[in-house]
């Protein structure tokens, strides 16, 4: 009678520790602290005149339309690529128009001479009110 007794007590308690194991995602309160490293982005104005951003619309405008032709991108769809490029030209127009003007195709274009296009559609909001 005293091992079976002993046996139970074995059993719970192993039970007990296995179930307190298993249990590691909880809502912890512990503290601690630590060291890492990270990048960002930023907003800032470019050198150079703005002004010249409007002589790029043309050679947008033409990259824009040899694309539409193989995509078949409406003519709405050109004219809004046009304007968000003149756009962001304005915010680093020494920067874009130079790149605008090497650059032979819209992938090219987007890839090596604009901003980044997010996920969410938060690239929209720069363009808001203009």
């Amino acid at each position: 009678m005293r091992g079976i007794g002993l046996g139970w007590l074995v059993v719970a308690a192993l039970a007990a520790a296995c179930a307190c194991k298993q249990n590691k995602s909880g809502g912890g309160r512990g503290t601690g602290t630590g060291t890492g490293t990270g990048t960002g982005t930023g907003t800032g104005t470019g050198t150079g005149d703005p002004a010249a951003c409007a002589a790029i619309g043309s050679k947008v405008e033409t990259l824009y339309q040899a694309a539409a032709e193989r995509t078949k991108m409406t003519p709405e769809e050109v004219k809004d690529n046009v304007a968000m490029v003149v756009v962001e030209c304005r915010t680093a127009p020494d920067r874009v128009t130079a790149c605008v003007n090497k650059a032979t195709s819209v992938a090219q274009l987007e890839g090596d001479c604009l901003g980044p296009l997010d996920d969410e559609g938060t690239e929209g909001l720069q363009f808001k009110d203009r």
